[in-house]
């Protein structure tokens, strides 16, 4: 089978959870014994690194995807998102005709929405990745954004759901990443050759070691860069982090992420620290036993989270957090929803060793059975040739 990925940001380095996402599919296919190429958008936020090696041929084209004041403004005349205005590029798509003139691939995957315009007309079927719903995002950030800005989000929320939905109807099938999505495009009308597909790991690589230290530290990994993310981390440090200091003084909590940005630094302190980008996720896992996960706005599949279970971490987190993944709530993982859930539940991983201990235990397992890559490739072949056969 010959495959082509499209994707507005490179796979490699795989830095954040999307690159993770697109790089996983490569390495599934070369796994597979299948022919693959990657056609990239390099942009101002996810430049392409050329010396960082990556396992199938991948082209990048550079793209202007940043958005300008004029821009979001002119944007007002037109009835289309102004995300994919910006993720037009001719460069780009003569880039893919010029590619498909050498290439002949059975199956294109795109992984954004805002790549849709690129399939359209082509006599290649092509699958849509749904890793996240947008307009769900933009609704929240419109809710939650500066006051002035607020009816230009919803507005571009309103547009990315209408967008959205009619996207779904250019795919010859879809592979949402959780049962939230897929249940998403289901009520959207798609009925189309549709299989639910989460991120997974390559378990082998994850060691877990146990959970035996006493204080234990907490941390926190993700990209800083990401709006969510920073909700998520101000509402920790803001509305549950002095708390769990007065009842435990000696406490450390550690932020790592890439794209730091310099305003975060100010929460700073010699019990809390703000690390940035740190050169291992896996040592950084290995060495905060308490993995936290207050998440509040944002969709799509939590990639730390299942690294969390895979490395055998204890996890505190919000329904939303952890709404697409499996576990059962106070085995694998405690849910915790307001400031006062959340300070207990941090509270009891860290007062008593032993229930960090089963909970890490049970997260390791829980990432065992329904995260190993291995047992997931069969169901991607199989829903890769139902769509050939419709």
């Amino acid at each position: 089978m010959r495959l082509l990925q499209l994707t507005p940001k490179p796979p490699y380095p795989p830095k954040d959870g999307g690159a993770m996402g697109n790089a996983y599919f490569l390495e599934l296919w070369q796994a597979a014994g299948w022919s693959a190429q990657s056609l990239v958008m390099s942009t101002y936020k996810h430049p392409y690194d050329p010396s960082y090696p990556a396992p199938v041929p991948l082209q990048a084209v550079p793209v202007n995807t940043r958005p300008t004041p004029w821009g979001a403004l002119a944007n007002l005349l037109r009835s289309e998102p102004y995300h994919v205005a910006r993720f037009r590029s001719p460069a780009y798509r003569k880039a893919l005709q010029d590619l498909l003139a050498t290439y002949q691939p059975h199956l294109i995957q795109v992984e954004s929405p805002y790549l849709t315009p690129y399939i359209q007309g082509l006599s290649i079927p092509a699958v849509y990745r749904l890793h996240n719903i947008e307009w769900q995002i933009w609704s929240r950030h419109a809710k939650e954004g500066p006051v002035l800005l607020r009816p230009y989000l919803h507005l571009q929320a309103r547009r990315i759901r209408h967008y959205e939905r009619a996207a779904l109807f250019e795919y010859a099938g879809l592979l949402p990443i959780s049962e939230k999505e897929a249940d998403w495009a289901y009520q959207a009308g798609y009925r189309g050759p549709m299989e639910t597909f989460p991120f997974g790991i390559e378990i082998e690589k994850y060691s877990a070691p146990p959970l035996g230290e006493n204080p234990p530290r907490l941390g926190f990994i993700g990209g800083l860069d990401w709006l969510p993310n920073q909700q998520a981390i101000v509402w920790l440090l803001e509305k549950v982090w002095p708390a769990f200091r007065r009842r435990f003084p000696e406490a450390e909590l550690s932020i790592a992420g890439r794209n730091c940005p310099r305003w975060l630094y100010r929460y700073a302190d010699s019990h809390t620290h703000i690390l940035g980008e740190v050169p291992n996720a896996l040592e950084f896992f290995h060495r905060h036993e308490i993995f936290l996960s207050p998440l509040f706005s944002g969709s799509g599949i939590r990639i730390k989270l299942i690294e969390a279970f895979a490395t055998g971490r204890a996890i505190v987190a919000t329904s939303l957090a952890a709404e697409s993944l499996t576990f059962q709530n106070g085995v694998h993982l405690h849910i915790a929803d307001t400031p006062e859930a959340f300070l207990e539940a941090m509270s009891l991983l860290y007062a008593d060793p032993m229930h960090r201990q089963r909970m890490g235990a049970a997260a390791r397992q829980l990432a065992e059975t329904h995260y190993d890559r291995k047992a997931l490739l069969p169901r991607l072949k199989a829903f890769y040739l139902r769509v050939l056969a419709s």
